[in-house]
């Protein structure tokens, strides 16, 4: 850096004039200085483009009962949205999804899967019960509320 430059910190959003352009600057630096950075971290170059996946159970009629959003970064896997109809609970749904997600996860050749959920929203026995431990907490998180992490090492 030139004697007597200075470094100024810019943001921009889509509404930013020159978007176009200023993205097609950070996209080049991101390309050069991630390839540089995975050499030195990992030894040479790393996929960690994130992969999303979506998983639903249906009715025979065809009615959604449950989702569940799954996400692979490298060989780490993390459920990001896990939801089952409130009429369909406590029958095997969101089990069912859970474990499809973590086989599919294994078959991507991911080493554990992670997910976070809010602590008194009931989903820490469920969560237990498939053998997931509790490996972080958020305090005052989203809506001040605690977050709770929760990981499964295959």
């Amino acid at each position: 850096m030139p004697s007597g430059s200075k470094i100024n910190v810019k943001r921009i959003s889509s509404n930013t004039e020159n978007v176009n352009q200023t993205t097609d600057k950070i996209q080049a630096f991101e390309k050069q200085q991630w390839h540089l950075a995975d050499i030195e971290h990992y030894g040479g170059p790393v996929d960690l483009r994130k992969k999303h996946y979506k998983f639903f159970t249906e009715t025979d009629s065809g009615d959604i009962t449950g989702i569940l959003d799954l996400m692979i970064e490298g060989n780490v896997a993390c459920i990001e949205n896990l939801l089952v109809g409130s009429e369909y609970r406590k029958m095997g749904i969101g089990k069912n999804l859970v474990e499809t997600a973590e086989e599919f996860a294994k078959e991507q050749k991911a080493s554990k899967i992670w997910l976070e959920t809010n602590e008194g929203w009931g989903a820490e026995q469920f969560y237990k019960k498939l053998a997931y431990q509790i490996t972080g907490v958020h305090e005052k998180h989203i809506m001040q509320q605690t977050g709770l992490i929760f990981t499964k090492f295959f």
